[in-house]
């Protein structure tokens, strides 16, 4: 019996409760299918490839003010210290503590009394006593190895949130600055477009007026400048959105001025970005960093479920002085010391055992099929974005070709109107053609940038 007793510790502490985690397999495919075959990209400011710099100095600001980082930031604080907790929970312990009290007792009450009877017994009691006590819960079973592997995997899980917060504002700071670009490019047509619109209205007004024209012809040109003047007040409304939300993302109020955006003028272009091969995503998306991150917890509590099969032991013990006499204090007489094993073993508590370990194995389950998904919808989304930015760069392509064909015949218009062969009103009409172009360049200039935008959101950034 005395042998199994001593045994019994070195056997519980080969049995270290579940099992190391190891990466499942996941869905991931050997090349992408829309992204050309380019190498791995290096991590950096990828905003940075639109050449834009207001645009770069709105986004420096937004990583230090935006609100969500900050939320972000402080859930890796409190992460680190659960994870610092549970590091702490696998060390011995120990307390120093102290007290110095005295106390009258009643001559009425309890042992008081005996104050009025016996002798050489005062009422009055005076007590010091000062010790250091320590603890030490043993792992025998790896319960609290499995759960400073849990913590340590929501830290991680909590550094790649702010890596995803950090992509989330940013992505949402350029996709606003683009629309933003893009409906200042649209009132400046527009106001191109009212500025011929007024003029051939006024042209068609002295046609009337003279005979040449009926006054049906009036309705044409009248309601263009009317459609023209209804989408006015829209852009303006859109642009004024656009600014507040941008000072919303850089963390000032949304009436706040960005003079940044005084500062560059025009849609921001950039190149297609490396799309790398698919397994890349599992180590540069923030969003699958956290679902393993996840996954690797809940095995963890699995192992740590499991341990609550095994017994409990504790190693605990004292060493001080105590006394009512203060004149003897630290002396010999006035040493206390204590050692003491403790147990705590479940056992006829198997069944809520069995419950707990049952439920922590769904949570990994449910971490294990959320991540398979999450990585097959990060697949979708590469293939997507780079399928949607090679049809928005052909649309464009065939865009600037109608665009310099309109300006040619625009040009020809000119000329044709110098020697009197067509009338201002015809220049002017072919004029408002050439603007329709310039138009459909702009939005497909906006589809371009937006898709550039989709592809580094799909590679995690």
């Amino acid at each position: 019996m005395k042998r199994l007793v001593i045994a019994a510790p070195l056997l519980l502490a080969g049995c270290a409760a579940g099992s190391a985690y190891r990466a499942p397999a996941l869905p991931v495919a050997d090349a992408w299918k829309a992204a050309a075959a380019t190498p791995r990209p290096a991590p950096g400011a990828w905003w940075k490839d639109f050449g834009d710099p207001a645009l770069d100095a709105l986004v420096e600001q937004a990583l230090v003010a935006n609100p969500d980082i900050d939320v972000a930031l402080a859930r890796v604080e409190q992460a680190r210290a659960a994870a610092g907790m549970a590091k702490a929970s696998q060390l011995p312990s120990a307390n120093v503590t102290g007290s110095l009290a005295r106390s009258q007792q009643s001559l009425d009450d309890g042992i008081g009394r005996l104050a009025r009877y016996v002798p050489g017994f005062g009422r009055t009691q005076n007590r010091a006593a000062a010790a250091i006590e320590a603890g030490w819960d043993i792992d025998f079973a790896g319960e609290l190895r499995r759960g400073r592997e849990a913590a340590l995997a929501d830290l991680v899980g909590a550094q790649a949130g702010t890596d995803a917060a950090r992509l989330a504002v940013v992505g949402d700071l350029v996709d606003t600055y683009l629309g933003l670009r893009g409906s200042e490019a649209q009132l400046s047509a527009l106001a191109t477009r009212r500025t011929i619109a007024a003029e051939r209205l006024e042209i068609m007004r002295r046609r009337v007026a003279t005979g040449e024209a009926a006054a049906n012809a009036l309705e044409e040109p009248t309601a263009t400048l009317a459609v023209i003047d209804a989408l006015l007040p829209q852009v303006r409304g859109g642009v004024a959105v656009a600014k507040g939300r941008l000072a919303i993302l850089v963390g000032k109020p949304a009436s706040a001025d960005l003079p940044e955006l005084a500062q560059a003028q025009g849609i921001p272009v950039a190149g297609d970005p490396a799309a790398g091969v698919p397994s890349d995503l599992l180590r540069r998306r923030p969003d699958l960093v956290v679902a393993e991150a996840k996954l690797r917890a809940a095995h963890a509590r699995v192992g740590q479920a499991l341990g609550e099969y095994w017994p409990k032991l504790s190693l605990s013990g004292l060493f001080g002085f105590a006394t009512n006499t203060l004149g003897t204090f630290g002396s010999g007489d006035s040493a206390t010391v204590q050692g003491a094993v403790g147990l705590r073993w479940r056992l006829f508590d198997f069944g809520r055992v069995d419950a707990e370990i049952k439920r922590a194995k769904g949570a990994e389950k449910e971490a294990l099929a959320s991540y398979r998904g999450s990585v097959l919808r990060a697949g979708e989304q590469v293939e997507s974005a780079f399928a949607r930015l090679a049809t928005a760069r052909a649309a464009l392509d065939a865009r600037q070709e109608q665009a310099a064909a309109l300006a040619r015949a625009a040009d020809r218009a000119g000329k044709a109107y110098k020697v009197g062969e067509i009338s201002r009103d015809q220049l002017r009409s072919a004029e408002a053609v050439q603007i329709d172009g310039i138009d459909a360049v702009r939005d497909a200039q906006v589809e371009v940038a937006r898709a550039v935008l989709a592809c580094h959101r799909a590679l995690g950034g």
